[in-house]
């Protein structure tokens, strides 16, 4: 059953865990939808200016890190949160400090270019699709397609897809909001989460995401860990937030929390 994160027992139970500043402690964020409101096309996308602050000061914390993990680009992670000291996870990991070798990356390149060139007929055929190749992983957006008949013309071509030319490179579907992203098989959030703790190995971490994307990464999760869907699609995240403005709440909360006095 999944309940509030601010429900009383859930968020003093949190609370406690931010007020022990001697225990080393991870906030995990994905982006869109999550610390950015989804924007119409992913190039409009902003964190606000206030949430932003809450980050740049968390970060700042006592034996605190702070990570954004998302499905798009490093560059694009760069550009929306420029903060000091924030390690930024693209591409469900495949992007930044957790990413593979260059050789297995260059491999991946190619196979990802084959996706592409797959996908674009379909993304064509469908007004207000966009097909958006980000080098490593491929999304498709559909919050453009405005008729039923048009997203149902563009679930069969990607199904196609899917079942084609993405398998045969070694892509699978990873689902999310308003998108579809096609992922290098055995790499998704959970991998890059479980790599990133074995790295920082904190006490706790708390896991904020919006999608079906960020599922494996809250089966990643331990018991003494916060994984938290933002929305209200069904999880197995055994706590929710209504929105990103319920995440920027949390995070003054760890700004406030984990502040070193001076």
């Amino acid at each position: 059953m999944t309940r509030s994160f601010f429900a009383p027992r859930t968020w003093t139970r949190a609370l406690a865990t931010l007020r022990a500043p001697e225990l080393p402690l991870l906030v995990v964020l994905d982006l869109d939808g999550t610390i950015a409101p989804i924007a119409r096309r992913p190039g409009l996308a902003r964190v606000p200016a206030s949430t932003l602050r809450w980050i740049e000061r968390a970060v700042r914390g006592a034996k605190t890190r702070i990570a954004i993990l998302s499905a798009r680009p490093g560059s694009d992670l760069m550009r929306l949160v420029p903060v000091r000291g924030v390690v930024r996870l693209g591409q469900y990991g495949l992007d930044g400090p957790l990413a593979p070798a260059g050789s297995v990356r260059a491999r991946l390149r190619q196979r990802c270019g084959r996706v592409a060139a797959a996908l674009r007929p379909v993304v064509r055929a469908v007004p207000g699709a966009l097909l958006e190749a980000k080098g490593l992983t491929v999304a498709v957006h559909s919050r453009g397609v405005r008729s039923a008949e048009r997203r149902r013309r563009l679930r069969a071509g990607l199904l196609s897809v899917a079942s084609g030319e993405a398998r045969r490179q070694g892509f699978r579907v990873m689902p999310g909001a308003m998108a579809v992203d096609f992922v290098p098989r055995g790499h998704d959030k959970g991998r890059a989460l479980r790599a990133l703790r074995a790295r920082m190995k904190p006490r706790a971490i708390f896991y904020f995401g919006d999608s079906d994307g960020d599922e494996p990464a809250f089966s990643a999760l331990t018991n003494r860990d916060f994984p938290v869907r933002v929305g209200r699609e069904a999880t197995r995240a055994p706590y929710r937030v209504t929105g990103v403005g319920e995440v920027a709440r949390f995070l003054e909360a760890v700004a406030a929390s984990r502040a070193v006095t001076r």
